[in-house]
């Protein structure tokens, strides 16, 4: 059950009739079609005008119908115990899965145990992490191959690199390969990018994070990653003794409420640097490097412009910030303060560089490297669940790639990343009857994709009258976090 999110009455067996159904993987879009479902699977999509005995009819005429939206970076699980607002806005958001980006022994246990929480209208647990790499379990490289191989054991789906020296890095990437588990998160500031991605990394997130990338892309190479070399990691334990874990677990979560509160003076003189001496033919070598080796992209433009635009109004007056648990909520205005109180230079350097991210993010879509969509959302200050995603939809598309791209980041794309191509991520018999009815026409603009008219979700239907009362029941008692 859930608090916020009430049965559908319109369940079992369900027809949407009558509507245009977009594949996102070719980009078709077909008028004109029943969509029917039995339980949690597609059964048929047929030309409309069929009979649809037992079934419950949705009249979907002159709207499209997509299938649902993945988020392919978030913690909602951070707090297992606690998600019933984050997974409610998530449905009224059309999001019906998602990549868990940090776990822990538990976590993982409680999925084999089947005991993970799963409140009405939940989204789908895609894959997960085991407890991210940092000083506390991979301060060695031999640390670190221990953790990868503890967390293959455990059953994870992936290893996520937080906190890391690039030694340490590419120790941890090295053993991951030998095991056939997959490795991405987090570039150390002195590990080339480069390096990374022929060395197999699956995944690179929030463009780096920091110069890192960047410096591969700038003229002036040697001296940015000289300045990005100084960057420190958080005093957060190297050895084990009892409550270490407690404690690495606080000073990671204050940092990464919003991690630009912690920008030097040098970090900040490594972006400027590097967005001055920007070489184009430069990021294309690099971008032509990532499609060469499949290096992954997940970029959370929402999440960078959060953390570098901390305190402008459009986040810190957001009205959907009614949805957010008050202590969420005091946490992230803690780190607006600390970040107003930056050196206004190291502000302009963190506004600066937004520029230079959508142009990267440009310039590798162009090239073919491949891109999802994720968000960070579930502890990272200004970021709302459910709503980021369609945030991240329009930074994408400000960073010039085209509606139907922008769709594929979170549908047929999010089920390649998660080598499930075919399992999901298109409206075809046998998959499974998750998708979203739309207004207007994804492929002619991608603010349609904020147009929802209804969800389907797990062979459950919810019509925006429905959604909105969810948002309402969210709004009046704000838990999301």
């Amino acid at each position: 059950m859930s608090r916020y999110v009430e049965p559908s009455a319109i369940t079992g067996r369900v027809c949407l009739r009558d509507v245009i159904v977009i594949d996102p993987f070719d980009g078709s879009a077909t008028a004109g079609q029943d969509v029917f479902v039995a339980g949690d699977r597609i059964t048929s999509v047929t030309a409309t005008g069929g009979p649809a005995e037992g079934a419950h009819v949705v009249e979907g005429r002159g709207r499209f119908a997509v299938p649902a939206f993945m988020d392919m970076h978030l913690h909602a699980l951070n707090t297992p115990d606690d998600v019933d607002g984050t997974y409610a806005l998530m449905l009224a958001n059309g999001v019906a899965g998602f990549r868990q980006m940090s776990g822990n022994r538990a976590l993982l246990k409680a999925r084999r145990e089947g005991r993970l929480p799963a409140p009405t209208g939940a989204p789908a647990l895609k894959a997960t992490a085991g407890d991210l790499l940092t000083p506390l379990n991979a301060s060695t490289a031999d640390g670190a191959v221990r953790a990868v191989r503890e967390q293959h054991a455990d059953g994870a789906d992936f290893v996520k690199a937080g906190l890391t020296t690039g030694d340490v890095f590419m120790a941890a990437l090295a053993e991951a390969n030998r095991l056939g588990i997959r490795l991405g998160g987090h570039l150390p500031p002195d590990l080339d990018p480069r390096e990374a991605a022929r060395g197999g990394v699956w995944s690179i997130e929030h463009l780096g994070p920091g110069v890192t990338v960047f410096a591969a892309a700038s003229a002036r190479e040697a001296e940015v990653r000289a300045k990005n070399a100084t960057r420190r990691l958080p005093p957060i334990p190297k050895v084990t003794f009892p409550g270490a874990d407690r404690l690495a677990t606080k000073l990671i979560k204050g940092l990464v409420v919003n991690p630009a509160t912690k920008t030097s003076t040098v970090e900040a003189d490594a972006y400027e640097l590097a967005d001055a001496s920007y070489d184009q033919e430069k990021a294309e070598e690099l971008a032509a490097l990532f499609v060469r080796h499949s290096t992954w992209q997940c970029p959370t433009l929402i999440r960078v412009h959060t953390q570098q635009f901390a305190d402008a109004p459009v986040h810190t007056a957001d009205p959907r910030r009614r949805y957010m648990a008050p202590a969420e909520l005091r946490s992230w205005d803690r780190s607006v303060r600390r970040f107003a109180r930056l050196p206004e230079a190291t502000r302009r350097a963190l506004r600066g560089h937004w520029d230079a991210q959508l142009r990267m993010t440009r310039t590798f879509a162009d090239a073919g490297v491949p891109m999802v969509a994720g968000t960070d959302a579930c502890g990272a200050a200004g970021i709302v669940p459910g709503f980021a995603l369609h945030d991240e939809f329009d930074f994408l598309a400000e960073a010039g790639l085209d509606p139907l791209t922008v769709l594929r980041t979170a549908t047929t794309e999010a089920a390649r990343f998660l080598g499930e191509e075919g399992a999901f991520g298109r409206i075809a018999p046998d998959l499974p009857a998750d998708l979203v009815l739309l207004d207007a026409d994804p492929l002619a603009d991608h603010t349609a994709l904020h147009a929802i008219a209804g969800v389907l979700r797990d062979g459950s239907w919810w019509s925006r009258t429905d959604l909105e009362a969810v948002l309402e029941r969210v709004a009046a008692a704000p838990g999301a976090r």
